[in-house]
């Protein structure tokens, strides 16, 4: 029993041990894992900025970077480089499966806002139809109103020639029998039977040229009567015209501001926030960066002897690293 009880307490203190390390090594590697995923956005991000800004960019860079060789030599010095890398692995897989949720739900909203923009088409295209509806009817009417003034005017104009046509053909008459009372009468009379005749002339003469004036006064009302109905046709098609344009500019502006704001919640809900630290200004000398620095002094790198690859020659964390390989 004495034997047993040292035992037991020793396996319990090696099991909490274990489950200790098994804790900080996936504790380190998920840590890891997310370091790298902001590393990489922000070198993403810094190839999208002019060189003068990615120098201050790369100082974030290079922090990531130590703060990841840290971790790896601690792993290594707790002895759970397994732990940690098959937490990484696990934590990338979530930031994965996370990216592929925010993908889905940008189609999601994609499809959303194309939807939006075909109703809104579709609307519009019903609205032009009514309008184009409206001005086919409003056309119509128009033509039947001009139609129906023509054929008033041809009435009009018909009426007028046949009274014409009747008051000539009393004219007519009474010239025939002027003219038959000068045969009947010979030429006993001398001169004034063919006075008589030729005032009778000058009458009916005078009587045609008034129904002619009446004729060429009633035909002018005609033509007045017929050109103002064709300029208020012409009018009210040009006004209906103008409204149909109107609604349809109405029409395509609304069906605009309609795609434009589902584009912007499609915009809004794909779009990630970027956030990013506070940026440091100023060269330092040597050329390169805190991190590099600290780095160089602790492997006894010579910085003045390292090529930089940063923007503008700036010595990063990999190049001292990449230098004492070499030394």
């Amino acid at each position: 029993m004495t034997d047993q009880a040292p035992n037991l307490q020793q396996q319990n203190l090696q099991a909490a041990t274990e489950n200790a390390q098994n804790f900080y090594g996936q504790s380190i590697g998920s840590l890891k894992s997310q370091a790298q995923n902001y590393r990489e956005q922000l070198e993403q991000f810094s190839q999208q900025l002019p060189e003068d800004s990615q120098a201050q960019v790369q100082e974030m860079i290079d922090s990531y970077i130590e703060l990841e060789s840290s971790m790896d030599q601690a792993a290594q010095d707790a002895g759970v480089q397994d732990q940690m890398e098959q937490a990484a692995q696990q934590t990338q897989q979530q930031i994965q499966d996370a990216a592929g949720g925010a993908a889905q739900q940008a189609q999601d909203a994609a499809g959303q806002a194309t939807d939006q923009a075909q109703q809104a088409a579709g609307q519009a295209t019903d609205q032009a139809g009514q309008v184009a509806g409206q001005a086919q009817d409003a056309a119509g009417g128009a033509a039947q109103q001009a139609q129906d003034t023509a054929g008033q005017a041809t009435d009009q104009a018909q009426q007028v020639a046949g009274q014409a046509t009747d008051q000539a053909g009393q004219v007519a008459g009474q010239a025939q029998e002027a003219v038959g009372g000068l045969t009947g009468g010979g030429q006993e009379g001398g001169g004034g039977p063919l006075g008589g005749v030729t005032d009778q002339v000058g009458q009916v003469a005078g009587q045609a040229q008034e129904v002619a004036g009446q004729a060429t006064d009633q035909a002018g009302q005609v033509a007045g009567q017929a050109q103002d109905a064709a300029g208020g046709a012409a009018q009210q098609a040009q006004d209906t015209a103008g409204q149909a344009a109107q609604q349809g500019q109405q029409a395509a502006g609304q069906a605009a501001q309609q795609g434009q704001q589902a584009a912007g919640q499609a915009a809004q809900q794909a779009g990630g926030q970027q956030q990013g630290g506070e940026q440091q200004g100023g060269e330092q000398q040597p050329n390169a960066t805190q991190a590099a620095q600290q780095k160089a002094q602790q492997m006894g790198v010579d910085l003045s002897q390292v090529q930089g690859s940063g923007a503008d020659g700036r010595i990063t964390v990999r190049d001292v690293q990449s230098a004492a390989d070499q030394q």
